[in-house]
């Protein structure tokens, strides 16, 4: 009789699911790249010893370095939705009484238009920049962040759209998911690991002033 052994996670104990590449409670990878043949030093030739080197690993972002940087991306989508609206309450001052809207109306008519700018304005805002060579919204670049994926490469526009979507949940959760990147291994938070993608330290770019 075949025994069934379930896997569980090295870091944290945890079980894991048996097509899991990643933990859910503490972000660690699971399984590891396709077998690497282990590479020997060729001992008559003097060159492989410089090359052997094995690059240094990534420098994940803490969890209050995205707290910056996400106020910063959250402010400049506020601000870009309320003059938006703004714009289009003005608008509808001057043409509503013609078509006979109401003052109320049109209150009513400005404040989904608001929900409904911010909404998709920061959805093609992170998503775009995201998925950009930038690979980070502006407020990550200030403070010197990039969202790469688990094998360093730039993100898709898909990937970066699921991995914004998924900030709901992060945040329906009363905020933990959030939190998680303050505990993980790789720093993840909750709306990294559908994507799993990481976000990573890098030199900050032009007016960063927040360095840790």
């Amino acid at each position: 009789m075949a025994v069934v052994v379930q896997q569980v996670c090295n870091s944290c104990g945890n079980p894991a699911l048996p097509d899991g590449k990643f933990c859910l409670f503490c972000g660690d990878v699971l399984t590891e790249s396709p077998q690497r043949a282990p590479q020997i030093a060729d001992l008559s030739n003097p060159k492989p010893a410089s090359e052997a080197v094995t690059p240094e690993p990534p420098e994940y972002a803490g969890f209050w370095l995205r707290v910056w940087a996400g106020t910063v991306d959250v402010t400049l989508e506020a601000l870009a939705a309320l003059l938006l609206t703004a714009i289009a309450d003005f608008a509808m001052r001057l043409i509503g009484p013609r078509y006979g809207l109401s003052r109320i109306t049109a209150s009513y008519v400005t404040g989904v238009a608001f929900i409904l700018v911010l909404t998709i304005g920061a959805w093609l805002y992170c998503a775009f920049t995201e998925s950009s060579n930038w690979r980070a919204t502006i407020g990550k670049r200030a403070v010197g962040l990039q969202v790469v994926t688990a094998s360093g490469g730039k993100l898709t526009f898909g990937q970066a759209s699921v991995r914004h979507f998924m900030k709901f949940l992060s945040l329906f959760t009363a905020a933990v998911g959030f939190m998680m990147a303050g505990w993980t291994k790789r720093r993840q938070a909750l709306h990294d690991m559908p994507s799993d993608c990481v976000v990573i330290r890098v030199p900050p770019q032009g007016f960063s002033i927040l360095r840790r």
